[in-house]
């Protein structure tokens, strides 16, 4: 199971929970690749043991939400268009 980290511009109470989102989610497994940022559309449910990914939450401002939710990464998304 990998560990993940995502930035929210909402109050935590009102995160939107099993829909669709294209964000920037932090690898946080230890290794070669740690903090490697990628976008990736993803369904974020506030049940940590609902998906097999374990994503950590942190507001605005960078403040993180002290429970950990779970995520399932649907695809991973190449937002640089060809040619940069």
């Amino acid at each position: 199971m990998a560990e993940w980290d995502t930035y929210i511009n909402v109050n935590f109470k009102d995160m939107p929970e099993e829909m669709e989102q294209v964000t920037v989610i932090r690898d946080l497994t230890s290794g070669k690749y740690k903090y490697r940022s990628t976008y990736a559309k993803i369904i974020i449910s506030k049940d940590p043991g609902k998906y097999s990914e374990k994503v950590w939450i942190r507001l605005g401002r960078g403040q993180l939400v002290p429970t950990p939710c779970s995520m399932k990464i649907l695809e991973f998304v190449n937002m640089i268009p060809k040619g940069l």
